[in-house]
């Protein structure tokens, strides 16, 4: 289930095939001006420096805004609210919910990788998919702050203004709606996507510098589909919310920083802004 791997690292899906292209765009409407910015959550050392693109967008914006407020999200209070969200009760567990057959599939991966599988079982479905994601891409080498955490580092020593599209209990209500599928589907199919994560991660990151759309959708938009309800919670419901907050924008220095499934398919922020009259326009690097 590729869209759980994405939560992990929600990579650059572009609109153009032009070589050089970068997971940026200029939207522009009357007065108004914004750039809109895909991000990858997981970068390794050797990812930077990002497309020039990144800091042209960057050093135009006095305003940069993300999924949700990070700084809270990471404070110990937006953590620990996160932990006890998705963590079960004592006397539970994720092997409750499991099959005996994914259960051994789970087992036997975290033995072979050598994940804690103790600490995983308590955590709930969706939060265990990310957490062995996240530990499956940071083995093969992205372990590096991400793009969002690295323009909010330079956000905050530039004294630039911070905000979220959605609160921190928006941001977290995902993951809580995400563990109300069943555990199975999450499990297994995040399983068998980071059998193959291995050979698709350098593709990845390949089409994400030089912007081919179609290789990485082929990857993951039309595979998120097959799983309507995943699909709606993560990224279609979002982009619409999103849309009230992004068609209100005002002036010409604001960088909007989400995750970069959002920014494609018939769903996605970029079709969302052109059918409402937004002028787009890729940068490249």
């Amino acid at each position: 289930m590729r869209q759980l791997l994405s939560i992990g690292l929600l990579l650059f899906f572009g609109v153009s095939q032009a070589v050089f292209a970068a997971s940026v765009w200029q939207v522009s409407k009357d007065q108004t001006q914004f750039y809109l910015v895909g991000t990858v959550h997981l970068l390794s050392e050797n990812d930077f420096p990002l497309p020039n693109a990144f800091d042209t967008a960057f050093n135009a914006s006095q305003h940069l805004i993300f999924e949700t407020d990070m700084q809270q999200l990471t404070s110990p209070a937006g953590m620990n609210k996160m932990m006890s969200q998705n963590t079960y009760r004592p006397g539970q567990n994720l092997k409750d919910v499991l099959s005996n057959k994914v259960y051994q599939q789970l087992q036997a991966m975290a033995k072979e990788r050598q994940w804690p599988l103790t600490a995983i079982e308590q955590f709930k479905p969706a939060f265990a998919a990310m957490m062995i994601s996240v530990q499956e891409l940071q083995r093969l080498g992205a372990a590096s702050t991400g793009v969002d955490m690295h323009y909010l580092q330079l956000g905050l020593q530039q004294q630039k203004r911070i905000s979220g599209l959605e609160t921190v209990d928006e941001h977290l209500a995902v993951l809580t709606a995400l563990n109300e599928i069943d555990a199975n589907k999450v499990i297994s199919s995040t399983l068998q996507d980071l059998e193959k994560i291995e050979s698709m991660l350098g593709q990845m990151k390949a089409a994400w510098r030089s912007g081919h759309a179609e290789q990485l959708a082929d990857l993951y938009i039309d595979d998120m589909k097959k799983t309507p309800e995943i699909y709606q919670i993560t990224l279609a419901k979002r982009n619409y919310a999103w849309l009230d907050t992004l068609t209100q924008l005002e002036g010409k220095d604001t960088m909007v920083l989400v995750g970069a499934l959002h920014m494609v398919g018939e769903d996605g922020l970029l079709k969302l802004l052109a059918d409402r009259g937004y002028r787009i326009e890729q940068l490249h690097d």
